[in-house]
């Protein structure tokens, strides 16, 4: 039967109503799920007030550590306590401008918790307020190691050909390995103030202990080849098991002698080994059996070799003069000494290398110098042609093992060209049984 239109009508009021009840529902639920699947309200960040703040200041030129300090604002009783501790540690006087100071101080009273400094490259000093009391401690600075090869040509002399060379290497660096060479290694070989000629050529293989900051401080020396006048020289570095160190040439011989080339640590030379040469102050011709090294008053005279002291005062024109006698009929004579070393009288012993007197002019001196001698029973040779004792050479094993680090060390030279290099960590030079 049909249906009426009024029933109609209700019907489709009934259906609209449903309808807009499911939707209703429906967009309920989506509102919900959407709702759900927003982000979650983030919280407003935290800022903490920083507990300390840190500072840095330089000492300025003209400028005392107490200055320093009372521009840094610090407490007057802070700034003494500081200054006491650093003084128990260090000579404040030898603070030089570019010191660098770091410290912390509370944010919220002012009161200084922490101070660091430089005492040297190596040292530097931590200050820490522990409840009012300042407490200091001293720690070394570390480094690393590594080994470098340094080669150039000498054009003047030995120190001016080392620091003539690359800059990569600093002035000290370089002036410390001339000293090491001239006074220690080749002591015994090589005069560096006469023996040296424009052209010589040299390598240098060394350790570096460098620091965070990148300075670097030499250390050992493991290898020097050296050609000295058309001679070659060669000293290599090696420590035996029983931890002696000493210095040896290619093929394990001992560099020592029984005498030094040279008196004085200081070398230029101004007067030559003659057997006739004009004197300056009485004006003749005279023989001089001796060569004399010009150095400034008070630079110190070292023994060329164990002896025994068989004169020590005034020589006519020799000035002050002290003469040692030696093994095997040598004798050495060190004349215009401006005084002598404490102990040093006749009979005294002496070793090698020993402090003896101070360089003067006293005597037949037209200034400051050493005049040095050489004799063979009792008669003047030159000091050059001395034909020295040696020490003893490595045998057995030990010049087994030296053999292998000579051959490691001169094939990274081979590697290194001229100027300034560093070794790579899986070439570094080898070392010897006990490193």
């Amino acid at each position: 039967m049909p249906i009426s239109r009024p029933y109609r009508v209700l019907a489709a009021g009934l259906l609209g109503s449903c309808g807009l009840a499911l939707a209703s529902v429906f967009v309920t639920s989506a509102s919900k799920a959407d709702e759900a699947a927003a982000p979650p309200a983030l919280l407003p960040a935290l800022h903490a007030a920083p507990l300390e703040t840190a500072y840095r200041d330089t000492l300025r030129k003209g400028e005392t550590l107490s200055d320093l300090l009372e521009r840094a604002r610090l407490d007057a009783a802070d700034a003494h306590a500081l200054i006491e501790q650093l003084r128990a540690q260090q000579d404040l006087r030898s603070l030089r401008p570019g010191a660098v100071i770091a410290y912390r101080r509370s944010a919220a009273t002012g009161e200084l918790r922490k101070l660091e400094m430089s005492l040297d490259p190596d040292h530097k000093v931590s200050i820490r307020n522990d409840g009012g009391t300042m407490a200091a401690t001293v720690a070394e600075v570390p480094v690393r190691t590594d080994t470098a090869v340094l080669a150039g040509e000498v054009r003047t002399s030995l120190y001016q050909g080392l620091l003539d060379g690359s800059g990569s290497v600093p002035r000290n660096e370089r002036e410390r390995i001339a000293d090491v060479l001239a006074d220690r290694i080749f002591a015994w070989q090589v005069d560096f103030s006469r023996d040296l000629r424009a052209g010589d050529r040299y390598r240098i293989m060394y350790e570096r202990d460098v620091r965070p900051d990148g300075t670097a401080r030499s250390g050992r020396i493991l290898a020097v080849q050296f050609d000295v006048a058309g001679e070659d020289h060669e000293a290599y570095f090696f420590r035996s098991p029983d931890g002696t160190e000493d210095y040896y040439d290619a093929r394990g011989g001992s560099l020592k002698r029984a005498f030094l080339r040279a008196p004085l640590e200081f070398r230029r030379i101004s007067s030559v080994f003659s057997t006739g040469r004009y004197h300056p102050i009485l004006h003749r011709i005279r023989a001089h059996k001796g060569i004399d090294y010009a150095a400034a008053q008070g630079t110190p005279v070292r023994a060329v070799g164990d002896g025994v002291v068989a004169r020590a005062g005034h020589g006519g024109g020799y000035g002050n003069v002290v003469e040692i006698r030696h093994a095997r009929g040598y004798s050495s004579r060190y004349g215009h000494l401006r005084g002598f070393a404490p102990g040093i009288h006749p009979g005294t012993r002496v070793r090698q290398g020993q402090l003896i007197g101070f360089v003067g002019m006293t005597g037949l001196a037209t200034g400051p110098h050493l005049h040095y001698e050489f004799h063979t029973d009792g008669v003047a040779v030159n000091p050059s042609s001395i034909k020295y004792l040696t020490g003893e050479p490595l045998t057995g094993g030990r010049r087994d093992r030296f053999r292998e680090l000579v051959a490691g060390r001169v094939a990274l030279m081979d590697r290194a060209s001229n100027g300034f290099r560093l070794a790579d960590a899986k070439t570094s030079a080898p070392r010897s049984d006990a490193e």
